[in-house]
């Protein structure tokens, strides 16, 4: 549940993030690099943040999730360039952490509670379907009411995701445990980057061959 809400906040955003930007006055170029500001900070922080969540906990980081994007959604309201690029580089961090912290604890969770294994697979499935599926028809067409139907203006949508994003965080801060990973394979952060970046240069070298 608290992962759909969770998604919910993610997916109510994207349609609106450029028509925001140009309703700002901003042109294709400054528009660009605020989209660029965004997906380099998740490349970034992406390469650090399972670890981080690992040491701090799982738990800690879906609730970093929350108010992070929470953050970048409340800069959606300023007009100023400067704002913007924080709320790009704060939604990049969020984004990061939704692709790793969520399904961390979820697993670490599973096994703590000594459930089956085809139920994971089952639950991720599900979450696929529902998720990535239902719950991003549902929040576009939340969106489109917001903008279009109610004319509440481009950056309701942001305000509506806020809202999500305060209600699944409120839902992890009173119904999940704390979980955390193995202390025998945390490394430090110049071994990740160094990891992250072999990684990033073979992946490249296979999809040039």
């Amino acid at each position: 549940m608290v992962v759909y809400v969770s998604i919910a906040g993610d997916w109510l955003q994207g349609p609106y993030v450029y028509y925001l930007y140009s309703t700002y006055g901003f042109g294709k170029g400054e528009i660009g690099q605020l989209f660029i500001a965004g997906f380099g900070s998740s490349m970034l922080f992406g390469t650090i943040v399972g670890s981080l969540a690992d040491k701090q906990g799982r738990r800690r980081a879906c609730v970093t999730y929350c108010i992070t994007y929470i953050l970048s959604c409340i800069t959606k309201h300023s007009p100023q360039y400067k704002i913007l690029m924080i709320g790009r580089v704060l939604g990049g961090i969020a984004t990061s952490l939704l692709f790793s912290a969520f399904e961390s604890w979820l697993v670490a969770e599973h096994n703590k509670r000594g459930f089956e294994q085809q139920w994971l697979s089952l639950t991720f499935s599900k979450a696929i379907f529902l998720g990535n599926g239902l719950v991003a028809i549902l929040s576009g067409l939340f969106g489109n009411l917001l903008v279009d139907s109610l004319s509440l203006g481009p950056v309701a949508p942001f305000d509506a995701a806020a809202c999500f994003l305060a209600i699944g965080m409120a839902i992890i801060l009173s119904s999940w445990t704390e979980n955390f990973g193995d202390p025998s394979e945390n490394k430090d952060l110049l071994t990740q980057f160094r990891g992250a970046a072999v990684a990033i240069a073979s992946g490249r070298v296979q999809y040039l061959l």
